[in-house]
Order: structure tokens, then sequence, then C-alpha cells
């Protein structure tokens, strides 16, 4: 049976995630298959974890958790799923798109064109004055063959899903601002900035006219990429303000922003959801209020659009609305003063959980230890039944694997009336078979033997390591640090300043 345990957990995990492909893929088919999928893939995932947790420590996992937690689980995922069908509808959204551009074969094209790719998705409202509008489409290439009907929906769903998010503006050129991967080589790299810009660029939207390379200064055009199809109107666009705000905010650090016709747009890999369509919007606000109002004026011929853009309170409290709830809408503000990514109600959900559980896994082995070393752990006698001594063994840096194995006791004790037989590591000096040792027994789950103070002292040193993991990744979610290049940038604007 032991043979098999690896395989169990690789299929309970493998089995998680085709039910969520599934639930994904029937989430605009069938509400209820893909609500089904969804609960299933909770207690899969759930169910998993506790075999995995049961099994890895050789003890047997309080039955309460057995049905509380994978509750819990496919409730989380349940609600996920329920938002975000549901959030479209709370906008006040017509619907149906009056402005801006539609995809087609990688570009934007306007309203009016032949034959533009087909929208999974289209949404559009009013927020703070602004016209804003989402629309979620696929990069992957129509078939006219019904071979292939089935395999472009399959390829679609793995990776080929984007949303695009318009603002609208006066009637201007085409100006694109697209970010470069490596742009801080050799001094910094940063592989996780690359990959989103990467993934980004394979849906983003390019404007449907002639560009041409358009250069700023050194600085700028070593972490920007721009193109124009008049450098007159890029020159004024690209003022020192707004420079400012696309070299400090990370945010246009991994997407490309376009101006085209009457709408300022990106584009971002993955559906369109709630924490995307504001997020993004509320970035191309800012953005359109950093432009000079000249631009506005001169080159759109809009003389009362400038008055939106001041007017208009792009705050993420104001713009958000109450969207973020009580705890994530202050948890995004400090990270943005931070420059760190803002995180959504599921990412937010799911780093607590985990910080929560290493915490957990940390607290338990650390309140056991104390209790044995404080002398107030119940005490007992175990009967060794079997004792096998460990040996060192070695590692094979080719096969990458290593063998060897520690000592380990088999034996029976009473506590409180009750026979319990354990198996368990032993640190101290191996006992004989038939012996009786005096140990002490942990008073939380798993109940861990204790034999001896060393003994305690090294499970208090284990329990310190996911303790540790579970601070560290809290902080990193609730009050992260700036990264190490935004701390180097702002010392050098301190000092220039002073």
């Amino acid at each position: 049976m032991d043979l098999f345990e690896p395989w169990f957990i690789v299929g309970g995990f493998a089995l998680g995630f085709v039910l969520l492909w599934l639930g994904n893929w029937f989430e605009r088919r069938s509400a209820v298959a893909a609500t089904v999928c969804f609960v299933l893939c909770g207690a899969a995932f759930s169910e998993t974890s506790l075999y995995w947790l049961s099994a890895g420590t050789g003890s047997n996992v309080p039955q309460l958790l057995w049905i509380v937690f994978p509750v819990a689980f496919a409730a989380l995922v349940a609600w996920r799923g329920w938002r975000q069908r549901t959030w479209i509808a709370r906008t006040a959204s017509t619907g149906h798109q009056t402005f801006g551009v539609l995809p087609h074969l990688g570009r934007g094209v306007p309203l009016d064109h032949p034959e533009p790719d087909p929208v999974r998705t289209t949404v559009e409202f009013d927020q703070q004055g602004h016209r804003v509008l989402g629309i979620e489409y696929s990069t992957t290439p129509r078939r006219e063959d019904e071979r292939f009907a089935e395999v472009t929906k399959v390829a679609e769903q793995i990776d080929s899903i984007y949303s695009g998010v318009e603002l609208r503006i006066p009637a201007v050129p085409a100006l694109t601002i697209s970010p470069k991967t490596g742009a801080f080589e050799p001094e910094h790299f940063t592989p996780l900035e690359d990959a989103r810009i990467t993934r980004n660029a394979f849906g983003w939207l390019r404007p449907d006219t002639a560009l041409d390379s358009f250069e700023v200064d050194a600085e700028f055009d070593r972490r920007f990429s721009v193109t124009t199809s008049d450098p007159e109107f890029a020159a004024a666009v690209l003022t020192d303000e707004v420079r400012a705000l696309l070299l400090g905010d990370l945010w246009f650090r991994v997407h490309a922003v376009a101006f085209h016709g009457d709408a300022v747009w990106t584009s971002e890999s993955g559906g369109l959801t709630e924490d995307r369509m504001f997020g993004n919007s509320r970035r191309l606000a800012i953005l359109a209020a950093t432009v000079p109002v000249s631009v506005w004026e001169v080159w759109g011929g809009d003389h009362g659009f400038a008055s939106v853009t001041t007017g208009s309170d792009a705050s993420y409290l104001a713009w958000n609305g109450g969207r973020g709830g009580a705890v994530r809408t202050p948890v995004n503000r400090f990270r943005e003063a931070a420059d760190r990514q803002p995180v959504t109600s599921v990412s937010l959900t799911t780093r607590t959980t985990i910080a929560l559980a290493l915490a957990v896994i940390g607290l338990l082995p650390i309140v056991n230890s104390l209790s044995a070393l404080a002398n107030v752990a119940p005490q007992t006698q175990l009967t060794v039944r079997e004792a096998h001594e460990g040996f060192a063994g070695s590692c094979s840096p080719g096969r990458g694997s290593c063998t060897g194995s520690n000592d380990w006791v088999r034996g029976t004790y009473v506590l409180d009336g009750e026979t319990h037989d354990v198996s368990t590591e032993w640190i101290d000096t191996l006992p004989a078979k038939g012996a009786v040792v005096d140990v002490e027994i942990g008073p939380l789950w798993w109940h861990p033997v204790l034999e001896s103070s060393l003994a305690a002292v090294v499970t208090l040193l284990i329990g310190l390591l996911p303790l540790l993991a579970g601070a560290l990744l809290a902080k990193a979610t609730y009050r992260p640090r700036p990264p190490r290049r935004v701390r180097k940038l702002r010392r050098a604007q301190e000092t220039t300043v002073s």
C-alpha cells in the first residue's frame, strides 16, 4: 500500500486540475455543470491535501477536518465562480460597444470593420466621469473546417484568452508605449516581470495603421519601445510628467498602452475579470489625467475633455468603491505605495490561507515541544515492539536522489486508560526491542512521542521553519517592502532633491 501513496497524491491533484479546467470550460455553457465541477475540484484538492498530511505525518487527521476543510474549499471556489459570473450585472453595463477598437488578427480595428474577430464578453459603463469598456477575446485563429473545431476550443481554453480594457478619449493619432524585457539588466534581473510582458504581448492589439519608431531619451528608450503615426503628437504626449508616471509605476512596467482614434487601451493575458476591468481602467484614467490639456484641445479638438480628467477621482478607494472589501482595500493601497502589484480577492484569500496553514503547521510542534521542555506534557511509558537503526546512505548527483533513513521505533503506550499504537522517528539512543521507555506525549495533534529534551528541541527547531515561512508570506502580502531597484531609485531621487 505504501508504494501507491505517492500516486494517490499525484492522481488526486491531477483530478483537481482537470475538474478546474472543466469548470472553466462549462462556465459559459452550463452554470449547473460548472458549479458541480468547481465543487468536485475543491473536494479533490482538499481531500488529497489532507491525505498527504495524514500519510506524511504517519498519524490520523481529525475526522472534523475531513468534512470542514473540503466544504470550506468548495464554498470558496463556488463563491469565486458566482462573483465572476455576476460582477458585470452590478456595473449597469449596456453590453453594447459604442467606442474603441475590436480585435482582428492581432490589431485593434474600428467598430465599422467588416470582419472583426468574435468577442466573448463586452462590458461598457460610466466610471468617475469616464466611459470605460472591457472586452474578452481569443487569439486562436478561426477554423472553418469542422474537424479542427474541438482542437481550436481546447487551445482557446488553455492559453489564448485575453482581455482588453479601453477608455474613451477625443480622437487622436496613433501612439503605442510598450515595455521591454530585460530592461534592467545587468544590474537587475526580472524574470517574472519579463514573463508577464511576453505573455501580454502575444495578445496585444496594435493600432490598425502604419507606425514608425520614436525615440525619447536614453533612460526611457531603455525601458520602453515607442511607435507612432505622428511624431509631433508623440512628443506632445510624452512630457516629463508622463514619462515620470510610466517609469515610476509598476503597472506600466508590464502593460503596453495604445492611443488611437477615440480610445486609449491596454490588453492582458487572461479573462476579463472585475479586478482587471477596474484596475486597468483606473491606470488608463490616471494616464489620461497626466497627459497635457493641450493634447486633447489641439490634437483631439475637444476643449471639454480636460475637465473630465481633472474632475475624475482615480484614487484606489474612489475608483474601486467597496469592491475591495474592508481587508483588501487597505492592503492594496499599501501595496501600491510600496510599488507592488495589487492582489485579487482570490489571490489574497489563497495567500492568507497558505500563511495560516504554515503558521498552524509550525505552531503545533512548537507548542508540543515547549510543553515537554516545561514538564507540563502528559508523561507515560512506551513499550518498544520494533526498533530499527537507520543508515547514513548516499546521494547520487547523476540521478538526483539520496538514500538513507533515521532510527525509528514502533511501540504502544497507555494514556487516560486508552492504548495507543505509534510509529515514530527516534532521536535519542535507540532502545532495544521489548524495552520500556519513559516518554512525554505532545498535548496537541498529532500528539508526538518525545523521548528526551533533545527530541523536544529538534522538534521545536523543525516547527520554526514553517512558522517563519508563513510569517514571511504574510509580510510579503500585507506589508511588502518596495523592490530593491525601487528603493535604490527612491534613494537616488531623495539625494538629488536634497
